[in-house]
């Protein structure tokens, strides 16, 4: 048994955020980390956060005020979220800049990748492994500590208050309870839980590219608090590449023919989005679309295929035309793909090449392939997309074999949607009353991440450390003896 103020569950963004604020306030934490290491949760291996208010974004003199950020998200949103919780989470952003200083963490200010109108994210210059040490070193300056291979298993109640957390410990299963005033479950969302990717999204692959560590315990054990879930669930897309649980290797460069606004499918060979939306927004909207469809297609030609391979990016590809504004800033890269990758990948059984549509059809099963690019040559031909409104420049037909078609499976870096929690974290019940003394933050809290996921890239990771604050500080405010 041991006592300290706070337990939390989770060393990930929101956890350490939320440890360091209370352990430099003077008050005792512990971190309780499923991994055998620091750098197992999706925070300490991404790429940054999105931030308002940074002395950064003032030295390179493009400040994004807190109220330009909240005006953004929340009015992507559209309502979904809890205002008062993004905003207070929001405001945070440069807090969490201090703190990643005080450790010694370095950041640079990014572009504006994803054309949102302003430079939110801040990229990790220190590498993945050592920031977290570095979090974890400072914790332990300022008192607090985490403790490695630690399992939550169950919340502890006392007098109607959640009170503690029991927790095995992953290696010897010896149990230890934790007791403290007030617990924060930052336990990384469900990706690693086929059960809940199913039970959200139905049955299909939801490639995993963030932490399996992340099963939903923290979710469950608020549930069983007698929380309740919030509406928002999603995920937060890949965006470097397609995915399939067929291909072996790390994004392979012919998984990138998904993002460069050619022709896509669904699983019967239907076109089913404006392929523009992957191209422009891959972690949000476009993302999305693909996780509603399931499974899905890129379908081109040779003249397209060999088209990219010669242009200098795909940006080139189609003209360069100035008001592509993403195009400009995401795809004017390259060259790709390379010939060689595409042998290995037909034979993982992803990828295929043939002489004509009806082998393609017959291949992947696409009973409505043929007839889907008889219609869409057509409006290639006619320069308008009259089914979603896709640019004109974007239109290319797929006539010339041979033909190649790639499948797909979406994927994620992590889920998003958790326990409903009020403006400041607190765990709600099915009377929107808190539950005392319990509060949920990062992607285990429902109530400030929408789907689709924010359009802001980084935005992920910078409300999973904002919310840890502002769990941390709320605690803090409401401190009796």
């Amino acid at each position: 048994m041991e006592h300290t103020d706070v337990v939390i569950i989770g060393a990930g963004g929101a956890g350490m955020m939320a440890a360091l604020t209370l352990a430099k306030a003077g008050r005792s934490c512990v971190v309780l980390e499923k991994g055998k290491h620091l750098s197992v949760s999706n925070a300490a291996r991404a790429g940054g956060p999105s931030l308002a208010d940074t002395l950064l974004q003032e030295e390179e003199n493009c400040t994004v005020s807190a109220e330009m950020l909240f005006r953004h998200m929340y009015g992507f949103s559209r309502g979904t979220v809890d205002g008062g919780l993004l905003y207070r989470c929001i405001r945070n952003g440069r807090k969490v800049e201090a703190l990643l200083r005080e450790s010694g963490i370095q950041l640079r200010l990014t572009e504006d990748l994803y054309s949102v109108g302003f430079r939110a994210r801040h990229f990790f210059e220190t590498p993945a492994p050592q920031r977290w040490e570095l979090l974890a070193k400072k914790l332990e300056e300022y008192g607090g500590r985490v403790v490695l291979n630690a399992c939550a298993g169950e919340l502890l109640t006392e007098n109607g208050r959640i009170c503690g957390v029991l927790a095995v410990d992953g290696q010897s299963g010896e149990q230890t309870a934790y007791y403290g005033k007030a617990v924060i479950i930052a336990s990384g969302g469900y990706l690693g839980n086929e059960e809940m990717l199913k039970q959200h999204f139905g049955d299909i692959t939801v490639g995993p590219l963030g932490s399996r560590l992340s099963d939903g315990a923290g979710i469950a054990m608020a549930l069983k608090a007698g929380g309740m879930e919030d509406r928002s669930w999603g995920i937060c897309a890949g965006e470097f590449g397609g995915y399939h649980s067929r291909m072996k290797g790390r994004f392979p460069g012919n998984m990138r023919w998904a993002m460069t606004g050619g022709l896509l499918v669904d699983r019967e060979g239907r076109r089913f989005m404006d392929e523009q939306l992957l191209a422009d927004q891959p972690l949000s909207v476009g993302g999305e679309v693909t996780l509603r469809a399931g499974s899905y297609y890129a379908v081109l030609d040779e003249a397209f295929y060999q088209g990219i391979r010669s242009a200098r990016s795909v940006y080139d590809f189609y003209g360069r035309p100035e008001e592509w504004k993403t195009g400009k800033s995401a795809l004017d890269r390259g060259p790709w793909p390379f010939p060689e990758d595409l042998e290995r990948d037909i034979s993982e059984g992803w990828a295929f090449c043939c002489g004509s549509l009806e082998e393609a059809a017959a291949h992947f099963s696409l009973p409505f392939l043929e007839e889907t690019v008889t219609r869409y040559n057509a409006m290639c031909e006619a320069g308008q997309d009259t089914e979603f409104g896709k640019n004109s420049w974007l239109l290319k037909p797929v006539a010339k074999a041979p033909f190649y078609v790639f499948a797909y499976e979406p994927s994620a870096w992590c889920t998003i949607g958790g326990v409903k929690t009020d403006a400041f974290c607190r765990v709600l019940d099915r009377k929107q009353k808190p539950i005392s003394g319990l509060y949920a933050a990062g992607v285990d809290n429902g109530s400030c991440y929408c789907a689709p996921y924010y359009d802001t890239e980084g935005a992920c990771l910078g409300l999973a450390f904002t919310s840890g604050i502002t769990a941390a500080e709320h605690i803090l405010g409401n401190w009796s003896a």
